[in-house]
């Protein structure tokens, strides 16, 4: 009996130990080694990514186990042999991930930990690799989630909330509780799915924090202080007067400009074609359909609607006598391929389908489908209809589509080939996704096919669109990969709340604003976004939103924030795109942005602005010293804090403490502390003077050259600089300096010898210099163009002409003193034609081998001097509060 006994004792010790080893080891990773996938891998490694990059998934078990190209990623309790612990502690020259950085040596060792202890926690997965998922095949295609339509959700009542909430708290509690999060639909499902695992949800948040949440989702722009007071003091209760002021802001023009920019995003808007050789890469008056969107959403124009005009709008509105022509942009102003048909096709297809249906009918182009029912035929079969789909330019606006006349067949293109012709196929809608197979046979079919995507029955158009709404609004989607609701999709956790928003959305009219202000008002939007430590136990990525997500503003809100507080806002409503990066700075919104497809300025790439190559559901959101170092060191933040600092200072001038409570009111819509006002204060007062701004060293600018005398009568800087140089104004030839330009390595000479062009350069100090320089002009026509190095003191040093032809212009043993001008100065000779140069030098100080290299130090814009005022009204801009909503 004793044996037994011991040995039953044994038993239940080893049983429940390993019960609560294997609890350790799940909870490990759930807190230590999945947020680390998540922020470094998942982007390119997860069923949300896509077609994963080395066909590895490392969201699920079978995924890390199973592997991908490479094999398996980790074999559990053998951390040396899975490649994964190679890459991300580098050891491997060629596989290093993640590519950003290298991850730090005590985050490696709890990876290295986690896989010698059975690599425990990771969900199940599908039990296959991402190669092996199986094909959901048509027939079968019921059996996916969003592949069935949409059900209405049984609403729990009060008291099932009050039973659930009673296993957490006193009855008391939990009436309290129920009542105060349960007035919606939404809130009630949600709250019973938080309940169910042990979740309550966060209280609500100040009215401060509530109304900058509105002001920022709903127009992209912050609240004054002014308007912050007015709702804090509104007297009805807080649903109450949020309601109001959720009405209020739809109806502002700003409305239509913020979701506008959303939408710009699904539609990849771009001013300008990408790459076409020596075409014209402009889309003249691209601008028209951002327009467009503007006023759509600002109307609140029904969602089916809104579809229904961006795919067909030609056929409702075919002289644009109701202003609808523009939509056609959805389809029209994507990349150009260098005119590749196919090409083009295969992007408007990816538009349209992933970005109104959350439907991959792209990866059909060359073979069935891997993962969805979607097959080669249902992909040729959309392909006809934009083949029938002709661009006819001109008025009333260039870039619309018109059915052909002629209908021509679609053939299966066998792998992809255009010279691979397969089976014809009739231009129709996706098969398992339609009730019958009937082709369509109005023109082209684009009115037809827009009728498939909005009809009721389509189980997919209504969730994309309010999960892509929800997504803006709670800053995480209910569906983690909004534009690819397929076959590697699982269901949303949240898939009622998904489904009752969807069906809500239909009955109310396909109205974008009712669901806006549906999910404004309930409960789940106005909670507080601060961590409960027992919620993150739990639910670490608030997957049902126990708290609002903290989130950061967007570039275009940034920008526009920063331009409204410093008073600098154009709120001017549509209208050409302008380029906001080059100087003279733009004060128009940033929805208008001149967006350059084959030059996106990296100003917009730093803030993680959408690339316009192809549709992008969501924008990543990075980190890097890039964006510090904007707001810190640009011209454009330093003229702002300069402005609003004399704005201040012109109105609160009696004291450095009243100068100081302004500036934070302005800018932060709040007064200081009073830990912030004395070092504010400090900051004034530590120095009475500016910043120092260093001399520059070059410049650039134009001048009379008298060739006779070989002087040069005058000297002024070009006053505009544009993404290709220093020149006269925006556009060349400039009415006033005609075609004077200067770039890095060279320019284009003035329209006659008042407008010479010159590189000036500045000496630090006394030596002796060589200079060593190539002048080519290039063209095969015109008189060539006219160099000439001028010293201060003596005049003309050397002078060389090229005219269809590279001249060397090297100098040397030329004394210099500190602060004296050398100029490089090329003129037109007689004729201004033909006059595109490049000149380039290198000048060397003789004894110390110091350098400066024109074609590396083209200069920027002449810097103002910030005194101490500025110093603050910059730091203020540059700060968390001013870059996060919460």
């Amino acid at each position: 009996m004793r044996t037994a006994a011991f040995c039953l004792l044994g038993w239940i010790a080893v049983t429940f130990g390993s019960r609560a080893a294997a609890q350790d080891s799940v909870e490990f990773y759930r807190q230590r080694i999945e947020p680390v996938l998540k922020k470094s891998c998942f982007e390119c490694h997860s069923h949300a990514s896509g077609e994963a990059s080395g066909q590895l998934m490392l969201d699920s078990a079978s995924g890390l186990t199973g592997g991908g190209t490479r094999g398996p990623a980790i074999v559990p309790g053998k951390p040396d042999e899975g490649w994964l612990l190679k890459a991300i502690s580098y050891a491997d020259t060629d596989l290093q991930m993640p590519p950003t950085g290298k991850l730090p040596d005590d985050v490696i060792e709890l990876f290295r930990k986690w896989i010698a202890d059975g690599a425990q926690g990771a969900p199940a997965g599908s039990g296959m690799s991402a190669s092996g998922i199986k094909r959901l095949m048509p027939e079968q295609a019921q059996s996916h989630w969003a592949y069935r339509a949409p059900q209405a959700a049984v609403i729990p009542s009060r008291e099932e909330l009050l039973l659930l909430a009673r296993t957490q708290a006193s009855q008391e509690e939990a009436s309290a509780l129920v009542d105060s999060f349960a007035e919606s639909r939404i809130d009630r499902l949600i709250l019973a799915e938080q309940l169910a695992v042990g979740l309550t949800p966060s209280p609500m948040a100040d009215r401060r924090s509530l109304a900058r949440r509105v002001y920022y989702d709903l127009i992209g722009l912050p609240p004054t202080e002014a308007q912050l007071s007015a709702f804090t003091a509104d007297p009805r209760p807080t649903p109450a007067a949020l309601t109001a002021w959720v009405d209020s802001l739809l109806a502002s023009p700003h409305f239509g400009e913020r979701f506008a920019r959303y939408w710009m995003d699904i539609a990849r808007y771009a001013d300008t074609k990408g790459y076409v050789f020596q075409e014209d890469r402009e889309y003249k008056q691209a601008y028209r359909y951002r327009d467009w969107l503007i006023s759509a959403f600002n109307e609140a124009l029904p969602y089916d609607q809104f579809v229904r005009a961006q795919l067909a709008a030609d056929r409702a509105d075919p002289n644009n006598e109701h202003g609808q022509l523009p939509a056609l942009g959805f389809l029209t102003l994507g990349r150009r391929f260098l005119n590749n048909k196919n090409d083009i096709i295969d992007d408007r297809l990816d538009v349209v389908t992933r970005g109104l249906m959350g439907m991959t009918l792209a990866c059909a182009r060359c073979h069935d489908h891997k993962y969805d029912p979607v097959s080669q035929a249902d992909y040729y079969s959309l392909y006809g209809v934009f083949q029938n789909s002709e661009e006819p330019g001109g008025e009333p606006w260039p870039h619309r589509l018109k059915d052909a006349e002629s209908i021509k067949p679609a053939h299966i293109l066998i792998r992809g080939s255009p010279g691979n012709r397969g089976d014809e196929v009739p231009p129709r809608f996706v098969r398992f996704l339609s009730s019958d197979e009937t082709s369509f046979t109005d023109g082209s079919g684009r009115l037809e096919l827009a009728a498939k995507i909005t009809n009721r029955d389509n189980p997919l158009t209504a969730r994309v669109m309010v999960n892509r709404i929800w997504l803006r609004l709670m800053g995480a989607s209910l569906v983690d990969s909004p534009s690819d609701l397929g076959a590697r999709c699982p269901p949303p956790k949240l898939q009622k709340v998904l489904d009752d928003l969807a069906i809500e959305f239909m009955d109310a009219q396909w109205d974008i604003k009712y669901l806006v202000r549906r999910l404004m008002t309930s409960a789940v939007y106005q909670q507080l976004s601060v961590d409960r430590a027992s919620a993150v136990a739990i639910d670490a990525e608030n997957s049902l939103y126990w708290r609002m997500n903290r989130r950061r503003v967007d570039f275009e809100t940034l920008r526009d924030s920063l331009l409204q507080v410093t008073g600098q806002l154009d709120e001017r409503v549509s209208g050409p795109s302008e380029k906001i990066h080059e100087v003279p700075f733009s004060n128009r919104r940033t929805v208008y942005a001149y967006i350059d497809r084959q030059n996106l300025p990296g100003l917009f790439r730093n803030f993680d602005v959408a690339s316009p190559d192809s549709h992008s559901p969501i924008r990543l959101q990075t980190t890097v010293p890039q964006q510090g170092l904007y707001l810190l060191n640009s011209l454009f933040i330093g003229k702002l804090a300069t402005h609003v600092e004399q704005l201040v200072g012109a109105r609160h001038a009696p004291s450095d403490t009243e100068r100081a409570r302004a500036m934070f009111s302005a800018i932060l819509a709040r007064q200081p502390d009073s830990t912030e006002l004395e070092a504010a204060l400090a900051l004034i007062h530590q120095t009475d003077g500016t910043v120092p701004i260093a001399s520059p060293r070059w410049l650039c600018g134009y001048g009379h050259f008298d060739p006779e005398q070989n002087q040069l009568l005058s000297f002024a800087e070009l006053p505009y600089l544009g993404d290709n140089g220093w020149r006269g104004g925006s556009q060349l030839p400039d009415s006033k300096l005609g075609w004077c330009l200067l770039t890095k390595t060279g320019g284009h000479t003035g329209n006659d010898l008042q407008h010479a062009v010159v590189r000036r350069w500045i000496a630090p100090h006394d030596g002796t210099i060589s200079i060593k320089g190539k002048l080519n002009h290039k063209a095969e026509a015109g008189d060539g163009v006219r160099a000439t190095i001028l010293s201060s003191p003596q005049g003309k040093v050397e002078q060389w002409q090229a005219k269809h032809q590279e001249q060397r212009t090297n100098v040397t043993g030329l004394s210099v003193k500190a602060g004296q001008a050398i100029d490089l100065v090329t003129d037109c000779v007689g004729d201004p034609s033909h006059d595109s140069f490049e000149w380039t030098v290198r000048i060397q100080y003789d004894s110390t081998g110091e350098t400066y290299d024109s074609s590396k130090e083209l200069p920027g814009p002449k810097l103002e001097p910030m005194n101490a005022w500025s110093q603050l009204a910059q730091a203020l801009l540059a700060s968390n509060e001013f870059a996060f909503i919460d």
